[in-house]
Protein backbone atom coordinates (compact mmCIF):
# COMPACT_ATOMS: atom_id res chain seq x y z
CA UNK A 1 0.00 0.00 0.00
CA UNK A 2 2.86 2.38 0.78
CA UNK A 3 4.47 1.96 -2.62
CA UNK A 4 1.05 2.09 -4.30
CA UNK A 5 0.08 5.36 -2.59
CA UNK A 6 3.42 7.06 -3.32
CA UNK A 7 3.21 5.99 -6.96
CA UNK A 8 -0.45 7.05 -7.20
CA UNK A 9 0.11 10.55 -5.83
CA UNK A 10 3.09 11.13 -8.14
CA UNK A 11 1.20 9.78 -11.16
CA UNK A 12 -1.97 11.72 -10.34
CA UNK A 13 -0.11 15.02 -10.19
CA UNK A 14 1.94 14.38 -13.32
CA UNK A 15 -0.98 13.18 -15.47
CA UNK A 16 -3.16 16.10 -14.34
CA UNK A 17 -0.48 18.48 -15.62
CA UNK A 18 -0.14 16.40 -18.80
CA UNK A 19 -3.90 16.54 -19.50
CA UNK A 20 -4.01 20.27 -18.80
CA UNK A 21 -1.14 20.92 -21.21
CA UNK A 22 -2.73 18.63 -23.82
CA UNK A 23 -5.96 20.67 -23.70
CA UNK A 24 -3.94 23.89 -24.18
CA UNK A 25 -2.16 22.30 -27.16
CA UNK A 26 -5.52 21.40 -28.72
CA UNK A 27 -6.87 24.94 -28.25
CA UNK A 28 -3.73 26.41 -29.80
CA UNK A 29 -3.97 23.96 -32.69
CA UNK A 30 -7.58 24.92 -33.45
CA UNK A 31 -6.67 28.60 -33.35
CA UNK A 32 -3.74 28.16 -35.75
CA UNK A 33 -5.78 26.11 -38.25
CA UNK A 34 -8.46 28.82 -38.30
CA UNK A 35 -5.82 31.53 -38.64
CA UNK A 36 -4.07 29.73 -41.51
CA UNK A 37 -7.29 29.65 -43.53
CA UNK A 38 -7.00 33.42 -43.98
CA UNK A 39 -3.76 33.34 -45.97
CA UNK A 40 -2.10 30.97 -48.50
CA UNK A 41 1.25 31.84 -46.92
CA UNK A 42 0.05 30.71 -43.50
CA UNK A 43 -1.26 27.51 -45.07
CA UNK A 44 2.17 26.73 -46.56
CA UNK A 45 3.83 27.45 -43.22
CA UNK A 46 1.43 25.08 -41.43
CA UNK A 47 2.11 22.18 -43.80
CA UNK A 48 5.86 22.81 -43.61
CA UNK A 49 5.57 22.70 -39.81
CA UNK A 50 3.56 19.47 -39.98
CA UNK A 51 6.17 17.79 -42.18
CA UNK A 52 8.91 18.99 -39.85
CA UNK A 53 6.93 17.59 -36.88
CA UNK A 54 6.81 14.19 -38.57
CA UNK A 55 10.58 14.24 -39.11
CA UNK A 56 11.29 15.35 -35.52
CA UNK A 57 8.99 12.67 -34.12
CA UNK A 58 10.73 10.05 -36.25
CA UNK A 59 14.13 11.13 -34.88
CA UNK A 60 12.73 11.09 -31.32
CA UNK A 61 11.31 7.59 -31.79
CA UNK A 62 14.60 6.43 -33.28
CA UNK A 63 16.37 7.64 -30.13
CA UNK A 64 13.67 6.33 -27.78
CA UNK A 65 11.91 3.41 -29.55
CA UNK A 66 9.78 2.69 -26.45
CA UNK A 67 7.53 5.68 -27.25
CA UNK A 68 6.43 4.43 -30.67
CA UNK A 69 2.70 3.86 -31.03
CA UNK A 70 0.04 3.70 -28.35
CA UNK A 71 1.27 3.50 -24.78
CA UNK A 72 -1.09 0.71 -23.67
CA UNK A 73 0.46 -2.18 -25.67
CA UNK A 74 3.97 -1.15 -24.56
CA UNK A 75 2.81 -0.95 -20.94
CA UNK A 76 1.14 -4.35 -21.19
CA UNK A 77 4.41 -5.85 -22.44
CA UNK A 78 6.43 -4.23 -19.65
CA UNK A 79 3.97 -5.25 -16.93
CA UNK A 80 3.83 -8.84 -18.18
CA UNK A 81 7.64 -8.93 -18.28
CA UNK A 82 8.01 -9.55 -22.03
CA UNK A 83 9.27 -6.04 -22.92
CA UNK A 84 11.87 -3.79 -21.32
CA UNK A 85 12.08 -0.01 -21.01
CA UNK A 86 14.05 2.78 -19.36
CA UNK A 87 11.58 4.69 -17.16
CA UNK A 88 13.05 8.21 -17.17
CA UNK A 89 13.76 8.56 -20.88
CA UNK A 90 10.49 6.81 -21.80
CA UNK A 91 8.58 9.21 -19.54
CA UNK A 92 10.13 12.30 -21.12
CA UNK A 93 9.95 10.93 -24.66
CA UNK A 94 6.27 10.00 -24.31
CA UNK A 95 5.47 13.43 -22.88
CA UNK A 96 7.09 15.44 -25.66
CA UNK A 97 6.15 13.04 -28.46
CA UNK A 98 2.49 13.11 -27.44
CA UNK A 99 2.44 16.90 -27.24
CA UNK A 100 3.67 17.12 -30.83
CA UNK A 101 0.74 14.99 -31.96
CA UNK A 102 -1.79 16.93 -29.87
CA UNK A 103 -0.52 20.27 -31.20
CA UNK A 104 -0.76 19.03 -34.80
CA UNK A 105 -4.29 17.74 -34.19
CA UNK A 106 -3.59 14.05 -34.82
CA UNK A 107 -6.65 12.06 -33.61
CA UNK A 108 -5.03 10.63 -30.51
CA UNK A 109 -5.97 10.70 -26.83
CA UNK A 110 -4.24 11.17 -23.48
CA UNK A 111 -5.02 7.76 -22.01
CA UNK A 112 -2.35 5.69 -23.82
CA UNK A 113 0.50 8.06 -22.93
CA UNK A 114 -0.97 8.39 -19.42
CA UNK A 115 -0.81 4.62 -18.92
CA UNK A 116 2.77 4.42 -20.21
CA UNK A 117 3.90 7.44 -18.19
CA UNK A 118 2.22 5.99 -15.10
CA UNK A 119 4.17 2.79 -15.73
CA UNK A 120 7.35 4.87 -15.96
CA UNK A 121 6.58 6.72 -12.72
CA UNK A 122 5.98 3.35 -11.05
CA UNK A 123 9.38 2.22 -12.33
CA UNK A 124 10.95 5.31 -10.77
CA UNK A 125 9.06 5.00 -7.46
CA UNK A 126 10.03 1.34 -7.04
CA UNK A 127 13.62 2.51 -6.51
CA UNK A 128 12.47 3.38 -2.96
CA UNK A 129 12.48 -0.36 -2.28
CA UNK A 130 15.59 -2.32 -1.39
CA UNK A 131 14.18 -5.24 -3.36
CA UNK A 132 13.00 -3.51 -6.52
CA UNK A 133 13.38 -6.71 -8.53
CA UNK A 134 10.45 -8.27 -6.67
CA UNK A 135 8.33 -5.14 -6.33
CA UNK A 136 8.84 -3.71 -9.83
CA UNK A 137 5.88 -5.23 -11.70
CA UNK A 138 3.47 -4.63 -8.80
CA UNK A 139 4.30 -0.93 -8.45
CA UNK A 140 4.47 -0.29 -12.20
CA UNK A 141 1.05 -1.97 -12.53
CA UNK A 142 -0.25 0.49 -9.94
CA UNK A 143 1.25 3.38 -11.88
CA UNK A 144 -0.35 2.19 -15.13
CA UNK A 145 -3.74 1.92 -13.43
CA UNK A 146 -3.33 5.36 -11.86
CA UNK A 147 -2.53 6.91 -15.23
CA UNK A 148 -5.57 5.28 -16.80
CA UNK A 149 -7.80 6.44 -13.93
CA UNK A 150 -6.77 10.09 -14.19
CA UNK A 151 -7.01 10.09 -18.00
CA UNK A 152 -10.51 8.56 -18.12
CA UNK A 153 -12.00 9.60 -14.77
CA UNK A 154 -13.04 5.97 -14.18
CA UNK A 155 -11.11 4.54 -11.21
CA UNK A 156 -12.94 1.22 -10.84
CA UNK A 157 -12.65 0.53 -14.57
CA UNK A 158 -8.94 1.29 -14.28
CA UNK A 159 -8.43 -1.38 -11.61
CA UNK A 160 -10.35 -3.90 -13.70
CA UNK A 161 -8.43 -2.87 -16.81
CA UNK A 162 -5.10 -3.76 -15.19
CA UNK A 163 -6.40 -7.05 -13.82
CA UNK A 164 -8.60 -8.20 -16.71
CA UNK A 165 -6.80 -6.85 -19.77
CA UNK A 166 -3.15 -6.33 -18.79
CA UNK A 167 -2.45 -9.26 -16.44
CA UNK A 168 -5.53 -11.36 -17.23
CA UNK A 169 -5.65 -12.57 -13.63
CA UNK A 170 -7.00 -11.45 -10.24
CA UNK A 171 -4.78 -11.84 -7.17
CA UNK A 172 -5.12 -10.19 -3.72
CA UNK A 173 -1.70 -8.54 -3.68
CA UNK A 174 -1.98 -7.16 -7.21
CA UNK A 175 -5.48 -5.89 -6.44
CA UNK A 176 -4.29 -4.14 -3.27
CA UNK A 177 -1.30 -2.47 -4.93
CA UNK A 178 -3.22 -1.28 -8.00
CA UNK A 179 -6.20 -0.10 -5.92
CA UNK A 180 -3.91 1.91 -3.62
CA UNK A 181 -2.37 3.66 -6.62
CA UNK A 182 -5.66 4.28 -8.39
CA UNK A 183 -7.43 5.66 -5.30
CA UNK A 184 -4.56 7.97 -4.33
CA UNK A 185 -4.16 9.17 -7.95
CA UNK A 186 -7.88 9.84 -8.24
CA UNK A 187 -7.88 11.81 -4.99
CA UNK A 188 -4.87 13.83 -6.12
CA UNK A 189 -6.57 14.55 -9.44
CA UNK A 190 -9.83 15.60 -7.74
CA UNK A 191 -7.98 18.02 -5.44
CA UNK A 192 -6.04 19.55 -8.34
CA UNK A 193 -9.20 19.82 -10.44
CA UNK A 194 -10.98 21.60 -7.61
CA UNK A 195 -8.05 23.96 -7.10
CA UNK A 196 -7.88 24.79 -10.81
CA UNK A 197 -11.63 24.94 -11.42
CA UNK A 198 -11.67 22.14 -13.99
CA UNK A 199 -14.02 19.16 -14.17
CA UNK A 200 -12.64 15.67 -13.50
CA UNK A 201 -15.58 14.01 -15.30
CA UNK A 202 -15.09 12.46 -18.74
CA UNK A 203 -18.67 13.37 -19.75
CA UNK A 204 -21.42 15.45 -18.17
CA UNK A 205 -24.64 13.55 -18.81
CA UNK A 206 -28.29 13.94 -17.99
CA UNK A 207 -30.22 10.98 -16.60
CA UNK A 208 -30.47 8.29 -19.28
CA UNK A 209 -33.74 6.55 -20.12
CA UNK A 210 -33.71 2.93 -18.99
CA UNK A 211 -34.18 0.01 -21.36
CA UNK A 212 -37.13 -2.36 -21.08
CA UNK A 213 -37.70 -5.96 -22.16
CA UNK A 214 -39.51 -4.67 -25.25
CA UNK A 215 -36.20 -3.13 -26.39
CA UNK A 216 -34.41 -6.52 -26.50
CA UNK A 217 -34.67 -6.88 -30.32
CA UNK A 218 -32.81 -3.58 -30.77
CA UNK A 219 -30.14 -4.56 -28.24
CA UNK A 220 -29.59 -7.96 -29.85
CA UNK A 221 -29.25 -6.24 -33.23
CA UNK A 222 -26.78 -3.81 -31.64
CA UNK A 223 -24.77 -6.87 -30.49
CA UNK A 224 -24.38 -7.98 -34.08
CA UNK A 225 -23.65 -4.50 -35.48
CA UNK A 226 -20.96 -3.64 -32.92
CA UNK A 227 -19.47 -7.13 -32.98
CA UNK A 228 -19.11 -7.04 -36.76
CA UNK A 229 -17.68 -3.51 -36.53
CA UNK A 230 -15.03 -4.71 -34.07
CA UNK A 231 -14.16 -7.59 -36.41
CA UNK A 232 -13.90 -5.20 -39.37
CA UNK A 233 -11.72 -2.85 -37.30
CA UNK A 234 -9.29 -5.59 -36.25
CA UNK A 235 -9.18 -7.06 -39.78
CA UNK A 236 -8.60 -3.67 -41.41
CA UNK A 237 -5.67 -2.87 -39.13
CA UNK A 238 -4.12 -6.27 -39.86
CA UNK A 239 -4.55 -5.82 -43.64
CA UNK A 240 -3.07 -2.30 -43.64
CA UNK A 241 -0.11 -3.54 -41.61
CA UNK A 242 0.48 -6.42 -44.05
CA UNK A 243 0.17 -4.08 -47.05
CA UNK A 244 2.71 -1.53 -45.79
CA UNK A 245 5.04 -4.33 -44.67
CA UNK A 246 4.90 -5.85 -48.17
CA UNK A 247 5.92 -2.52 -49.72
CA UNK A 248 8.22 -1.47 -46.89
CA UNK A 249 10.75 0.07 -49.27
CA UNK A 250 8.12 2.74 -50.03
CA UNK A 251 6.54 2.95 -46.58
CA UNK A 252 9.53 3.73 -44.41
CA UNK A 253 8.75 4.74 -40.80
CA UNK A 254 9.48 8.41 -41.48
CA UNK A 255 7.27 8.33 -44.59
CA UNK A 256 4.35 6.91 -42.59
CA UNK A 257 4.69 9.63 -39.96
CA UNK A 258 4.83 12.41 -42.55
CA UNK A 259 1.76 10.99 -44.33
CA UNK A 260 -0.19 11.04 -41.05
CA UNK A 261 0.77 14.64 -40.31
CA UNK A 262 -0.06 15.77 -43.88
CA UNK A 263 -3.46 14.05 -43.87
CA UNK A 264 -4.07 15.61 -40.45
CA UNK A 265 -3.35 19.03 -41.96
CA UNK A 266 -5.74 18.39 -44.84
CA UNK A 267 -8.49 17.47 -42.41
CA UNK A 268 -7.63 20.52 -40.32
CA UNK A 269 -8.57 22.76 -43.22
CA UNK A 270 -11.48 20.73 -44.62
CA UNK A 271 -13.11 18.68 -41.84
CA UNK A 272 -11.72 19.63 -38.44
CA UNK A 273 -14.22 17.37 -36.63
CA UNK A 274 -12.10 14.42 -37.78
CA UNK A 275 -9.15 15.60 -35.68
CA UNK A 276 -8.15 15.45 -32.01
CA UNK A 277 -9.07 12.73 -29.52
CA UNK A 278 -12.79 12.69 -30.29
CA UNK A 279 -14.00 13.65 -26.83
CA UNK A 280 -15.84 16.63 -28.35
CA UNK A 281 -17.48 14.34 -30.92
CA UNK A 282 -18.86 12.06 -28.19
CA UNK A 283 -20.22 15.09 -26.32
CA UNK A 284 -21.90 16.43 -29.48
CA UNK A 285 -23.44 13.04 -30.29
CA UNK A 286 -24.91 12.76 -26.80
CA UNK A 287 -26.22 16.34 -27.08
CA UNK A 288 -27.89 15.47 -30.40
CA UNK A 289 -25.83 18.01 -32.36
CA UNK A 290 -24.89 15.72 -35.27
CA UNK A 291 -27.15 14.88 -38.21
CA UNK A 292 -26.90 11.41 -39.78
CA UNK A 293 -24.91 12.47 -42.88
CA UNK A 294 -22.28 14.24 -40.80
CA UNK A 295 -22.11 11.26 -38.41
CA UNK A 296 -21.44 8.86 -41.28
CA UNK A 297 -18.81 11.18 -42.77
CA UNK A 298 -17.14 11.45 -39.37
CA UNK A 299 -17.19 7.69 -38.93
CA UNK A 300 -15.45 7.17 -42.29
CA UNK A 301 -12.89 9.93 -41.73
CA UNK A 302 -11.96 8.85 -38.21
CA UNK A 303 -11.85 5.18 -39.20
CA UNK A 304 -9.36 5.95 -41.98
CA UNK A 305 -7.30 8.11 -39.63
CA UNK A 306 -7.24 5.31 -37.06
CA UNK A 307 -5.81 2.95 -39.68
CA UNK A 308 -3.11 5.46 -40.64
CA UNK A 309 -2.27 6.38 -37.06
CA UNK A 310 -2.02 2.82 -35.74
CA UNK A 311 0.15 1.69 -38.67
CA UNK A 312 2.47 4.72 -38.47
CA UNK A 313 3.21 4.41 -34.75
CA UNK A 314 2.56 8.06 -33.89
CA UNK A 315 3.09 8.61 -30.16
CA UNK A 316 -0.29 8.89 -28.46
CA UNK A 317 -3.32 6.99 -27.23
CA UNK A 318 -6.14 5.37 -29.19
CA UNK A 319 -8.47 4.46 -26.31
CA UNK A 320 -10.61 7.62 -26.57
CA UNK A 321 -10.48 7.62 -30.41
CA UNK A 322 -11.71 4.02 -30.24
CA UNK A 323 -14.51 5.09 -27.88
CA UNK A 324 -15.37 7.77 -30.45
CA UNK A 325 -15.68 5.18 -33.22
CA UNK A 326 -17.99 3.15 -30.98
CA UNK A 327 -20.13 6.22 -30.24
CA UNK A 328 -20.39 7.06 -33.96
CA UNK A 329 -21.42 3.47 -34.76
CA UNK A 330 -23.99 3.71 -31.96
CA UNK A 331 -25.36 6.96 -33.35
CA UNK A 332 -25.83 5.44 -36.82
CA UNK A 333 -27.44 2.37 -35.22
CA UNK A 334 -29.76 4.60 -33.18
CA UNK A 335 -31.04 6.29 -36.36
CA UNK A 336 -31.69 2.85 -37.84
CA UNK A 337 -33.50 1.69 -34.71
CA UNK A 338 -35.68 4.81 -34.62
CA UNK A 339 -36.73 4.08 -38.20
CA UNK A 340 -37.68 0.60 -36.93
CA UNK A 341 -39.83 2.06 -34.15
CA UNK A 342 -37.46 2.57 -31.20
CA UNK A 343 -38.24 5.36 -28.75
CA UNK A 344 -36.06 8.39 -29.63
CA UNK A 345 -35.41 8.94 -25.91
CA UNK A 346 -33.16 5.84 -25.95
CA UNK A 347 -30.69 7.33 -28.46
CA UNK A 348 -28.15 8.47 -25.85
CA UNK A 349 -28.30 5.12 -24.09
CA UNK A 350 -27.63 3.34 -27.39
CA UNK A 351 -24.71 5.66 -28.24
CA UNK A 352 -22.99 5.19 -24.88
CA UNK A 353 -23.70 1.47 -24.79
CA UNK A 354 -22.25 1.03 -28.28
CA UNK A 355 -19.22 3.08 -27.27
CA UNK A 356 -18.44 0.89 -24.27
CA UNK A 357 -19.25 -2.36 -26.08
CA UNK A 358 -16.95 -1.41 -28.97
CA UNK A 359 -13.96 -0.72 -26.72
CA UNK A 360 -14.79 -3.86 -24.77
CA UNK A 361 -14.75 -5.82 -28.01
CA UNK A 362 -11.41 -4.41 -29.15
CA UNK A 363 -9.86 -5.12 -25.75
CA UNK A 364 -11.73 -8.40 -25.23
CA UNK A 365 -12.42 -7.05 -21.72
CA UNK A 366 -16.19 -7.22 -21.11
CA UNK A 367 -16.04 -6.63 -17.34
CA UNK A 368 -14.00 -3.44 -17.76
CA UNK A 369 -16.32 -2.03 -20.42
CA UNK A 370 -19.44 -2.88 -18.38
CA UNK A 371 -18.12 -1.04 -15.34
CA UNK A 372 -16.95 1.83 -17.58
CA UNK A 373 -20.55 2.36 -18.72
CA UNK A 374 -21.74 2.48 -15.11
CA UNK A 375 -19.00 4.94 -14.09
CA UNK A 376 -19.59 7.25 -17.06
CA UNK A 377 -23.37 7.34 -16.63
CA UNK A 378 -23.64 6.96 -12.87
CA UNK A 379 -26.62 4.61 -13.34
CA UNK A 380 -27.18 0.98 -12.37
CA UNK A 381 -30.70 0.62 -13.79
CA UNK A 382 -29.44 -0.58 -17.19
CA UNK A 383 -26.94 -3.08 -15.80
CA UNK A 384 -28.62 -6.20 -17.17
CA UNK A 385 -29.00 -4.73 -20.65
CA UNK A 386 -25.45 -3.34 -20.62
CA UNK A 387 -24.06 -6.75 -19.69
CA UNK A 388 -26.25 -8.36 -22.36
CA UNK A 389 -24.80 -6.15 -25.11
CA UNK A 390 -21.19 -6.09 -23.89
CA UNK A 391 -20.94 -9.84 -23.43
CA UNK A 392 -22.91 -10.39 -26.65
CA UNK A 393 -20.31 -8.35 -28.55
CA UNK A 394 -17.60 -10.38 -26.81
CA UNK A 395 -19.20 -13.59 -28.11
CA UNK A 396 -19.53 -12.23 -31.67
CA UNK A 397 -15.92 -11.04 -31.78
CA UNK A 398 -14.67 -14.41 -30.53
CA UNK A 399 -16.72 -16.20 -33.18
CA UNK A 400 -15.04 -14.02 -35.82
CA UNK A 401 -11.69 -15.33 -34.53
CA UNK A 402 -9.79 -12.07 -35.16
CA UNK A 403 -6.68 -11.19 -33.17
CA UNK A 404 -7.48 -8.23 -30.86
CA UNK A 405 -5.78 -5.01 -31.91
CA UNK A 406 -3.83 -4.50 -28.68
CA UNK A 407 -2.60 -8.10 -28.78
CA UNK A 408 -1.60 -7.59 -32.43
CA UNK A 409 0.50 -4.55 -31.55
CA UNK A 410 2.04 -6.24 -28.51
CA UNK A 411 3.01 -9.32 -30.53
CA UNK A 412 4.69 -7.04 -33.07
CA UNK A 413 6.64 -5.21 -30.34
CA UNK A 414 7.65 -8.48 -28.68
CA UNK A 415 8.80 -10.00 -31.96
CA UNK A 416 10.82 -6.90 -32.84
CA UNK A 417 12.52 -6.65 -29.44
CA UNK A 418 13.15 -10.35 -28.83
CA UNK A 419 13.69 -11.68 -32.37
CA UNK A 420 17.45 -12.19 -31.93
CA UNK A 421 17.24 -13.95 -28.57
CA UNK A 422 17.78 -17.71 -28.34
CA UNK A 423 15.48 -19.42 -25.82
CA UNK A 424 15.86 -22.65 -23.90
CA UNK A 425 13.80 -24.50 -21.28
CA UNK A 426 15.05 -25.87 -17.98
CA UNK A 427 13.86 -26.98 -14.54
CA UNK A 428 15.19 -25.13 -11.50
CA UNK A 429 15.01 -25.87 -7.79
CA UNK A 430 15.45 -23.31 -5.00
CA UNK A 431 14.93 -23.09 -1.24
CA UNK A 432 13.06 -20.08 0.19
CA UNK A 433 15.38 -18.04 2.44
CA UNK A 434 14.43 -16.37 5.71
CA UNK A 435 12.72 -12.98 5.15
CA UNK A 436 12.26 -13.71 1.44
CA UNK A 437 9.69 -11.67 -0.52
CA UNK A 438 7.48 -14.72 -1.20
CA UNK A 439 7.01 -15.67 2.47
CA UNK A 440 3.38 -15.34 3.55
CA UNK A 441 2.11 -15.10 -0.04
CA UNK A 442 0.38 -17.71 -2.15
CA UNK A 443 2.13 -19.09 -5.22
CA UNK A 444 -0.49 -17.60 -7.55
CA UNK A 445 -0.07 -14.17 -5.93
CA UNK A 446 3.59 -13.95 -6.96
CA UNK A 447 4.62 -12.36 -10.25
CA UNK A 448 7.16 -14.95 -11.28
CA UNK A 449 9.49 -14.14 -14.19
CA UNK A 450 7.79 -14.47 -17.55
CA UNK A 451 7.40 -18.03 -18.89
CA UNK A 452 8.01 -19.54 -15.43
CA UNK A 453 5.61 -22.22 -14.17
CA UNK A 454 5.80 -23.49 -10.57
CA UNK A 455 5.56 -27.27 -10.70
CA UNK A 456 5.86 -28.25 -7.05
CA UNK A 457 6.48 -26.97 -3.53
CA UNK A 458 7.85 -29.11 -0.67
CA UNK A 459 7.80 -28.16 2.99
CA UNK A 460 11.38 -28.13 4.27
CA UNK A 461 12.81 -31.65 4.26
CA UNK A 462 9.50 -33.40 3.62
CA UNK A 463 9.49 -35.71 0.63
CA UNK A 464 5.93 -35.16 -0.59
CA UNK A 465 4.87 -32.13 -2.61
CA UNK A 466 2.12 -29.82 -1.39
CA UNK A 467 -1.13 -30.38 -3.26
CA UNK A 468 -2.98 -27.51 -5.00
CA UNK A 469 0.25 -25.54 -5.36
CA UNK A 470 -1.24 -22.25 -6.49
CA UNK A 471 -3.29 -21.71 -3.32
CA UNK A 472 -0.58 -22.61 -0.79
CA UNK A 473 1.11 -19.93 1.33
CA UNK A 474 4.90 -20.09 1.03
CA UNK A 475 7.13 -20.34 4.09
CA UNK A 476 10.86 -20.19 4.82
CA UNK A 477 12.77 -23.32 3.77
CA UNK A 478 10.11 -24.38 1.27
CA UNK A 479 11.69 -26.01 -1.79
CA UNK A 480 10.24 -24.71 -5.08
CA UNK A 481 10.65 -26.45 -8.41
CA UNK A 482 9.70 -24.52 -11.53
CA UNK A 483 10.05 -24.75 -15.28
CA UNK A 484 11.40 -21.68 -17.07
CA UNK A 485 11.83 -20.59 -20.66
CA UNK A 486 14.62 -18.02 -20.85
CA UNK A 487 17.31 -16.44 -23.02
CA UNK A 488 19.61 -15.20 -20.25
CA UNK A 489 20.08 -17.63 -17.35
CA UNK A 490 21.83 -15.14 -15.09
CA UNK A 491 19.10 -12.54 -15.60
CA UNK A 492 16.49 -15.20 -14.76
CA UNK A 493 18.34 -16.23 -11.61
CA UNK A 494 18.65 -12.60 -10.48
CA UNK A 495 14.88 -12.20 -10.84
CA UNK A 496 14.24 -15.39 -8.88
CA UNK A 497 16.69 -14.39 -6.14
CA UNK A 498 14.70 -11.18 -5.67
CA UNK A 499 11.71 -13.36 -4.84
CA UNK A 500 13.12 -16.30 -2.86
CA UNK A 501 15.99 -14.42 -1.17
CA UNK A 502 19.53 -13.58 -2.19
CA UNK A 503 20.87 -16.29 0.13
CA UNK A 504 19.03 -18.97 -1.82
CA UNK A 505 20.89 -21.31 -4.12
CA UNK A 506 19.22 -21.91 -7.47
CA UNK A 507 20.19 -25.15 -9.15
CA UNK A 508 19.24 -26.86 -12.38
CA UNK A 509 17.21 -30.06 -12.26
CA UNK A 510 17.41 -32.91 -14.73
CA UNK A 511 14.08 -33.52 -16.47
Amino acid sequence: MFYGIICGVATGGFIFFFKWLASKAEHASRFLYNLAKSSPLYLIIVFAALILSGVILFLLQKKIPEIKGGGIPRSEGVLRGVLSFKPVRTLLGTFFGSMMGFFAGVPLGCEGPAVLMGTCIGGICVNLSKNKTAWNRYVTSGGAGAGFAVATGAPLSSVLFILEEVHKRFTPMLLLTVSSSVISATLTNLLLCKASGTSPDFLELDLLKSFALSDLPFLLLLDVIVGLAVGAFDLSIALVSKFTARFNKYFKPWVKLIIVFIVTGILGFTFCEGLYSGHHVIADLVAGNKILSVTIALLIARFIMMLLVTDSGVTGGIFIPTLTLGALIGSVAAHLFMAMGMDAALCNSIILLSMCAFIGGTLRAPLTSTVLFIELTGQFTNLFYVALVVFGVYVVTNLLNQTPFYDMVLMGLEEHENSEKVYQEKLFSMRVSDNAFVIGKTVRDIMWPVSCVVLSVRRGDEQNDIGNVGEKVLSANDIITLKAKYSDEQELKNSLLGLVGKDSEITGVEQ
